[in-house]
C-alpha cells in the first residue's frame, strides 16, 4: 500500500508561490498611486498592501492568464512612450501625468486599451477599498452592519 506523502512532502508538491518582478511591482504601484491619489493618500503601507494583494491574485489565477495579465502590465508600463507621451515608463511619470494617462486609457476608443485599464483599475479598486483604513474613511459601519441586517430580515 503506497504511503501518503509527508507534511513537507505535500508543500513541495503545492503550486509553486508566484512573485511579481521589481518591475511589474513598481508599475502596480504606480498605477495605484494614481488612481486613489487623494489629500493625504494613499500611504506607502497602503500601495505597498495593494501590491501584495495584487501579487497574491495574480499568483492564484490560472497559467494561462497570469502571463496575459503581465503582458497587460508591461503595455500599461510602457504606454507613454507608444502613446509618444514621455519617453520613460509609466512609474517615472510624476502624478499628475500617470492620472492624465489613465483618464487617457479609459476615454481610449482602442479596445485593448480601454480592457487593459477596465482590468486593473476594477481588480485594483476592490483591494483598495476592502483596506480597513479606507472603509473607516468612508464611515462604513463594518461589524455593526450585521446587526442592521438581522433588524431588516
Amino acid at each position: 500500500m503506497p504511503s501518503l506523502p509527508s507534511p513537507a512532502r505535500a508543500d513541495a508538491l503545492a503550486a509553486p508561490s508566484f512573485t511579481l518582478s521589481p518591475r511589474h511591482r513598481t508599475t502596480v504601484r504606480a498605477i495605484a498611486g494614481a488612481l486613489f491619489e487623494h489629500e493625504g493618500g494613499p500611504t506607502p503601507a497602503q500601495l505597498d498592501a495593494v501590491v501584495a494583494a495584487y501579487e497574491a491574485h495574480v499568483g492564484a489565477v490560472s497559467m494561462q492568464l497570469r502571463p496575459v495579465l503581465l503582458v497587460a502590465l508591461d503595455f500599461v508600463r510602457w504606454l507613454p512612450v507608444l502613446l509618444f507621451v514621455a519617453a520613460r515608463p509609466f512609474e517615472d511619470l510624476d502624478v499628475d501625468e500617470r492620472v492624465r494617462l489613465l483618464e487617457r486609457m479609459e476615454r481610449s476608443r482602442f479596445t485593448p486599451l480601454v480592457l487593459a485599464f477596465v482590468a486593473y483599475k476594477t481588480l485594483l479598486t476592490m483591494i483598495f477599498f476592502e483596506m480597513p483604513e479606507e472603509l473607516r474613511a468612508m464611515n462604513y459601519p463594518g461589524l455593526e452592519r450585521k446587526r442592521w441586517l438581522r433588524a431588516a430580515a
